[in-house]
């Protein structure tokens, strides 16, 4: 893993959440802005079948990368309706597993944040008093851990097949004061 400095605390959580551990892999991704689009964001469309709705990754990909991560970890996806769009909505997560009792997300939870023209997808990871460390896609064009308000949560959602590894629970890390403004 190429992990900044302060998040080097995660290589010791053995085992990971399947979809911590896998995100972790695409840590570093970025959209290429303009006309040109990243292949491996280009894939992700590709691999959950929307390619052919999916034309540049300019367009916001949270949800994106968070419908693959459950494609390749075998996690299941909300049902889309028959509509492929919700791939690509952050939304379409506050139906994924089960819901999370306010005040409740652990490492791995799906946690879905509302953010100026839309909502925002990524992976709890910590949390200091105000904010929630989240691991994902198109957070200042990247895959990130960001820092998020924790007043924009909309609602943690979690789902295993069996038990929860047992680092499954809260992290608690001090605020750099640099919070996440860009998720679109």
């Amino acid at each position: 893993m190429n992990l900044p400095e302060k998040y080097k605390w995660i290589e010791s959580k053995v085992p990971l959440p399947k979809l911590v551990a896998t995100a972790l892999q695409f840590l570093g991704i970025k959209e290429i802005p303009g006309q040109a689009s990243n292949p491996v964001i280009m894939n992700m469309a590709k691999e959950i079948g929307v390619d052919g709705i999916y034309k540049n990754d300019d367009t916001s990909w949270c949800a994106l990368f968070m419908s693959y991560l459950c494609k390749i970890t075998g996690k299941p996806l909300p049902d889309t309706d028959g509509d492929k769009y919700n791939y690509l909505r952050a939304a379409w997560f506050l139906n994924y597993g089960h819901k999370v009792k306010d005040g409740e997300a652990m490492f791995g939870d799906v946690l879905v944040f509302q953010r100026p023209g839309g909502n925002h997808v990524g992976l709890y990871i910590a949390e200091s008093k105000t904010t929630y460390f989240v691991l994902g896609g198109n957070q200042s064009n990247a895959v990130t851990i960001s820092e998020i308000k924790k007043d924009r949560l909309r609602m943690a959602r979690r789902f295993y097949h069996i038990a929860a590894p047992a680092t499954v629970k809260k992290y608690f890390m001090d605020s750099s004061g640099l919070v996440s403004k860009n998720e679109a």
